[in-house]
C-alpha cells in the first residue's frame, strides 16, 4: 500500500507541514529531523503525489513537446537533449507528434495547453501572423526551434543563409563550377515559405554569383520524384564533375545508393555534401562532408530557454548555435 505524507508525519512523530520541509528542501527544519524523514520515506519507497503537488504549486512539471516525426534522427536527437536539460529542473517531456499535418499540429498546441503543460517547445510547420497571434495567445511561455520562421518570438537555431553560404564556398573552394541545390518545397501551398531552406539557398546563390559557379536547385520530398532528375542533371548539366548540395541528410543518403545504381560514384563522377551530421554517416565510406548544426547544442539550448521563462527569470530570448563544416571524402 502507499504510503503518504500523513503516514510519514505519524511514524516520524512530526507534523505534516514538517515532512513537506524535509522533502522539499525548503523553510526551517532541523538537520537531525530532516535526514530521519529522509530516511524513513527512503525506507517506505515513498513516492510524492504528483497530482496533489501540482495542485499546490499550479505547475504540472511537464513540457509539451511538438515535432513533425521521431523517426527522423534530427528530432530525435533534439527532443533527447531537451529532455536532459529540463530532467535538471524536475520536468518531464509529452513528446507529440503531428506528421507534417499543419491542422493537427494546432490541434497539439491547444491539447497540450489543456493538459496544463508548463511550456512548450515547437518546430513550426504553420507559418504567417496569425499563426504567430495564436502562439502568443497560448498562455504558457514557449519556444521555437529555428530563428527564420517568427522573428519576435523566443527561440534557438542557426543562421540558415551563412550556413548555406559556407557549405556552397567550401564546395567551390574545391573547384567545382557547377552546384545542384535539393530540398524541401521552399512554399507550401498556401504560399507561406520553408525559411530555414530558403534562405540557405540564398546564401548558395551569394556564393555563386562570387565565383561564377552555375547554382541549380531541385524541391521535391518524394524520392520518386528528385531522384531522376538529379539523375538527369548528373548526364547533362554540361559538366563532367559537377557538385550535390543536400538540405536534409536523408536526400544525400537516397541520392548516393540511387546513383550508385545507376552507375556513378562520388567523387569520382560527382560531388556531394549535406547538412545534418547523422550518426550512421560514421559508417559511410567513402565519408560525407556535412554542415554539423549541433542539433543536442540546439535541443539543449532551447530546453534552457524555456526553464528560465518559467522560471520568469530574464535572458536572451533568441540564441543562435553556430555551426561547422566537417571534412568528408565524397568532394
Amino acid at each position: 500500500m502507499k504510503i503518504t505524507t500523513k503516514d510519514l508525519a505519524e511514524i516520524c512523530g512530526v507534523s505534516r507541514a514538517t515532512v513537506a520541509r524535509a522533502l522539499h528542501g525548503n523553510g526551517r527544519i532541523s538537520e537531525e529531523t530532516k535526514q530521519r524523514i529522509l530516511e524513513t520515506a527512503k525506507a517506505y519507497d515513498y513516492e510524492p503525489d504528483l497530482v496533489a503537488r501540482s495542485l499546490v504549486s499550479g505547475r504540472s512539471m511537464m513540457i509539451g513537446v511538438i515535432i513533425v516525426d521521431l523517426g527522423n534522427q534530427y528530432y530525435s536527437k533534439i527532443v533527447d537533449a531537451i529532455a536532459k536539460r529540463v530532467l535538471l529542473d524536475g520536468y518531464i517531456l509529452n513528446i507529440t507528434v503531428h506528421g507534417d499535418d499543419k491542422e493537427m499540429e494546432k490541434k497539439l498546441i491547444r491539447t497540450l495547453v489543456g493538459h496544463h503543460v508548463d511550456g512548450l517547445i515547437v518546430s513550426p510547420i504553420n507559418k504567417g501572423e496569425h499563426f504567430y497571434r495564436m502562439m502568443e495567445r497560448v498562455g504558457v511561455p514557449y519556444c521555437v526551434l529555428g530563428l527564420d520562421e517568427f522573428e519576435g518570438c523566443p527561440g534557438v537555431g542557426l543562421d540558415e543563409r551563412k550556413a548555406g553560404l559556407d557549405a556552397a564556398e567550401y564546395i567551390a573552394q574545391k573547384g567545382y563550377r557547377r552546384l545542384l541545390f535539393l530540398a524541401p518545397p521552399f512554399y507550401d501551398s498556401k504560399g507561406m515559405p520553408n525559411m530555414g531552406h530558403y534562405k540557405r539557398w540564398d546564401g548558395v546563390q551569394e556564393v555563386g554569383r562570387r565565383y561564377g559557379m552555375a547554382c541549380s536547385m531541385i524541391t521535391e520530398v518524394q524520392p520518386e520524384n528528385y531522384l531522376p532528375l538529379v539523375l538527369d542533371y548528373i548526364k547533362n548539366c554540361g559538366e563532367k564533375h559537377p557538385a550535390i548540395l543536400c538540405s536534409g541528410a536523408m536526400f544525400a543518403v537516397k541520392v548516393l545508393g540511387y546513383l550508385r545504381r545507376e552507375g556513378y560514384t562520388a567523387p569520382d563522377d560527382y560531388g556531394i555534401m549535406t547538412f545534418d551530421n547523422l550518426d550512421e554517416f560514421g559508417e559511410l565510406h567513402p565519408r560525407l562532408p556535412c554542415v554539423d548544426n549541433h542539433v543536442e547544442k540546439i535541443g539543449y539550448a532551447a530546453g534552457d530557454l524555456l526553464m528560465h521563462l518559467i522560471q520568469g527569470e530574464e535572458t536572451d530570448a533568441r540564441e543562435m548555435i553556430p555551426h561547422d563544416i566537417l571534412e568528408g571524402d565524397t568532394l
